[in-house]
């Protein structure tokens, strides 16, 4: 089931994404809400698809809520072109994310593409072992033989189908009001053996730093650091609070934001069961021409996992995308990709290049934060620079 506030959903059980674009999902209370902003969905993550009320007809297709294992919410078309059951597989399968080509054992070459599966029949230290033959429909491939691909940075991901036919559920990421997180940190304030002045106080002061939001032509100047009484009375908890919910991640002891900038912070928290709740941040930065605010220079996109699972975070800007060959939105300078490989090339930039987030919040990022931007498909990677 998936669990949503209060309420208890029925789903399909788990399945496995084929490569295809989804709908954003904007939940609220108890209820998801389909966006028409779309976005791209690698192969090979394993889904809990809801049903019932959780599914919607758009035109010819049926698009139903879903939660993948690391607990991104989106809309998915509830067929063959959102996922696959895995039916006739056991233990390991590799989906292939991307596409390419790899030599079998007998001097073949093998040729694949995204969302292609295979089964697992072997592995080692360093590679695996995959079986390929006729249930696979591949031309060339009506005798058995079996390819071997790395375990590590390969094309292809590794799904266990025992997990595909447990009944655990997964927790979705869903937005964080500012009214929320001030709430959340209230609790966590009046569970610490601290006098009513100092609880005031300590909530004040995070209260000051919980900023959603600063228009192009404001200025504002941000103190992380707490009065010497307040300090006194409460003690490590202000840090510890802070580190929590990464609040104020992005500042130093005193930043003052100049006009000329508007900033936006996303958040979001996943309610793990058993294990408390866990929090994203995801700050958006346009940088205009000057304190006028007519036109829009550079973006920022920076996102960041909370202290509990080691604090990383990881950016793309305006200039990192272009450098990348992704695209940039005319007006607001914001990244965008356009295809698959896009989608991919953000991703590891945000893990691995400039950062080291977690796949988790490299993917809420990607997901929810840049633009996705089409007109051939997701494996036709657009050739000049979309705009909005």
């Amino acid at each position: 089931m998936i669990v949503l506030g209060d309420t208890n959903y029925d789903t399909y059980g788990k399945r496995v994404s084929v490569s295809s674009v989804v709908r954003l999902a904007t939940i609220t209370g108890d209820r998801p809400r389909m966006s028409a902003t779309r976005a791209y969905l690698p192969a090979g993550k394993i889904l809990l698809v809801g049903r019932g009320p959780l599914c919607h007809k758009k035109s010819l297709d049926l698009w139903c809520f879903a939660v993948t294992q690391d607990g991104l919410p989106v809309f998915v078309r509830a067929d063959s072109k959102g996922y696959f059951k895995a039916d006739g597989y056991d233990g390991f399968i590799a989906v292939a994310q991307r596409p390419g080509s790899v030599a079998t054992t007998d001097g073949r070459v093998l040729e694949y593409s995204n969302s292609e599966r295979y089964q697992l029949v072997d592995h080692s230290e360093n590679t695996v072992t995959l079986a390929v033959g006729p249930e696979n429909q591949k031309p060339g491939f009506d005798v058995a033989t079996t390819i071997e691909i790395p375990r590590e940075d390969s094309d292809f991901v590794f799904v266990d189908t025992d997990e595909l036919h447990s009944d655990t559920s997964y927790a979705p990421i869903r937005p964080l009001t500012r009214g929320d997180a001030l709430a959340r940190l209230a609790q966590d304030i009046a569970d610490l053996d601290i006098d009513a002045q100092s609880f005031r106080e300590a909530r004040d002061f995070f209260e000051r730093l919980l900023v959603e939001e600063k228009n192009c032509s404001d200025e504002i100047t941000l103190e992380q650091t707490a009065g010497a009484e307040l300090a006194a009375g409460v003690g490590g908890m202000l840090s510890a609070i802070d580190a929590k919910f990464q609040i104020t991640a992005s500042y130093s002891k005193s930043t003052s934001y100049p006009k000329g900038m508007q900033m936006r912070a996303l958040r979001y928290v996943q309610d793990l069961p058993g294990e408390g709740a866990r929090f994203f941040e995801i700050w958006e930065r346009l940088s205009h021409e000057d304190e006028s605010c007519k036109g829009v220079i550079a973006a920022r996109l920076t996102g960041s996992d909370d202290a509990e699972r080691g604090g990383e975070s990881g950016e793309i800007t305006t200039q990192s995308a272009r450098e990348m060959g992704l695209g940039v939105s005319e007006s607001r300078k914001f990244p965008s990709y356009s295809c698959d490989r896009e989608y991919f090339t953000a991703l590891d930039h945000l893990t691995s290049a400039d950062g080291r987030l977690s796949q988790a919040a490299a993917e809420l990022l990607v997901t929810y934060a840049m633009r996705y931007r089409s007109e051939g498909g997701i494996k036709s990677c657009l050739d000049r620079r979309s705009t909005e």
